[in-house]
């Protein structure tokens, strides 16, 4: 989560920053941020749908998420005068991160996620506080395609909720998980660190791409478990993408698996088939590892 966090040093008093904002007064969250507005800053409130009654009869409203919770955008000096000018008992909120008389800012990438995957879909989202939820399990990824292309997150299964879920935070302050529609989904490869495990990685490699081209129906192709596979097999692949085997077997039992990914993913396929080419050249005809990669070869590429 410190990744999101801002680190004040090289602090700018112009820099135009997302600034977390508290009310103290219930129920005036909205009435904040039009006034803020007003004022010429970007400001966002976490909303989500909440059923009522009024005089006998249930609706559905749109409410805070969290109470009291608002976002401002501006300069810390704009902020500051908006706070001593305005009608509301509002207050900006101290970070956790760094020191904690500085106050709490998000990036802009981080903080126009956030806004982008909440307000697409507010009927099938849940939000949390920090401690309600632990991110360490889900792994960080891009969603290609469908209502949240492009955005980032975390893919996970909350617990009490049956599908898995795309998890958006903004840090030490709320998290925002929406259901995840059958979407293609990405690992996320600029944190993707090499393989500490080269053995299990390969076989990871082979066992995920063998599944995904081989084993699952057509008519299973749009399952949210698919697109979870897909990105096992991209983390994978790029975990391996710096080794190269040091005798032709172990070169070739790099260069199969990695092969199979390629064809998969339809990326640097011809650069792959290339290695395994190679790597074919360099066993012996009698060897069983050859005809494997023979095998594959002709099945997954007939012209050649």
């Amino acid at each position: 989560m410190e990744e999101f966090a801002e680190n004040n040093a090289g602090y700018i008093a112009d820099e135009v920053k997302w600034y977390a904002v508290g009310c103290m007064s219930p129920q005036k969250e909205l009435r904040v941020r039009d006034d803020a507005r007003k004022w010429g800053l970007e400001a966002f409130v976490p909303l989500v749908y909440q059923v009522k009654t009024h005089k006998g009869q249930k609706y559905r409203a749109l409410v805070p998420a969290l109470p009291g919770l608002m976002f401002i955008k501006g300069t810390e000096i704009e902020v500051k005068e908006y706070m001593n000018g305005s009608h509301f008992p509002v207050y900006m909120r101290k970070s956790t991160f760094t020191n904690k008389e500085e106050f709490l800012t998000i990036p802009n990438h981080a903080m126009e996620n956030f806004i982008a995957v909440t307000e697409k879909n507010k009927e099938h989202i849940t939000y949390f506080r920090p401690e309600e939820i632990s991110l360490q399990a889900g792994d960080r990824i891009i969603v290609k395609g469908g209502l949240y292309d492009g955005r980032e997150g975390i893919i996970m299964r909350i617990k009490g909720k049956r599908n898995k879920h795309l998890v958006v935070q903004i840090p030490g302050v709320i998290i925002a998980a929406v259901e995840l529609k059958p979407e293609l989904v990405a690992y996320s490869r600029h944190s993707e660190k090499s393989s500490r495990d080269v053995n299990k990685d390969k076989r990871l490699l082979m066992e995920t791409a063998k599944r995904l081209l081989f084993e699952i129906p057509d008519k299973y192709q749009k399952e949210n478990e698919y697109y979870l596979l897909l990105s096992e097999l991209r983390r994978c692949r790029d975990r391996l993408k710096s080794f190269k085997g040091y005798t032709p077997a172990s070169e070739a039992e790099l260069a199969l698996p990695m092969y199979l990914a390629a064809v998969k993913l339809e990326e640097d396929v011809p650069q792959a088939e290339e290695r395994l080419l190679k790597a074919i050249e360099r066993l012996k005809d009698s060897s069983k590892l050859k005809k494997l990669c023979q095998e594959y070869l002709a099945k997954l590429n007939p012209a050649g």
